[in-house]
């Protein structure tokens, strides 16, 4: 099932794999999520799809297109996007630190992080998917759904 209104954001892999992610838990790399259930203590990790990348950046950095879909931990904003590539469905899970790019390492695909994911080196046909979030009581939750279809589209 697809990120729910409501859940929160937990850390996928690691010795922290099924913690919630606090802001302070975001620094300078993106750190990989899964959402979960709260009632049920489910986490949603069943697919790629459900695989997230949880970033901060500067807010004067973001296009307006990204303010969007960000949440404001100050001094920055926290974006949280897709990892499952455009282009074929892989796991987004390299990073370009001095470009502020997520890479894609099957075919080295590039996302502009500050730009709404916008490819910057493809062959991505489309921007990663931006999901929605809100930070209540220093959690991050899930406030609504995807900006567009996650992972490639069908054949």
């Amino acid at each position: 099932m697809k990120p729910q209104v409501g859940d929160v954001l937990v850390h996928a892999f690691g010795e922290q794999a099924g913690t919630v992610i606090a802001p302070k838990d975001v620094a300078c790399e993106p750190v990989s999520a899964f959402p979960k259930e709260p009632s049920t203590g489910i986490v949603r990790d069943g697919s790629l799809h459900n695989q997230l990348a949880v970033l901060r950046l500067p807010t004067d950095r973001l296009t307006t297109k990204a303010q969007r879909y960000a949440v404001r931990s100050p001094p920055d904003s926290i974006v949280v996007y897709s990892a499952a590539c455009t282009h074929t469905g892989c796991e987004v899970n390299g990073w370009n630190a001095d470009a502020g790019r997520l890479v894609c390492p099957c075919h080295g695909s590039e996302f502009d992080v500050a730009d709404a994911a916008r490819v910057v080196n493809g062959p991505a046909p489309k921007p990663l998917a931006m999901l929605k979030v809100e930070l209540a009581d220093s959690v991050l939750r899930v406030a609504g759904g995807f900006s567009r279809r996650v992972g490639p589209a069908p054949p």
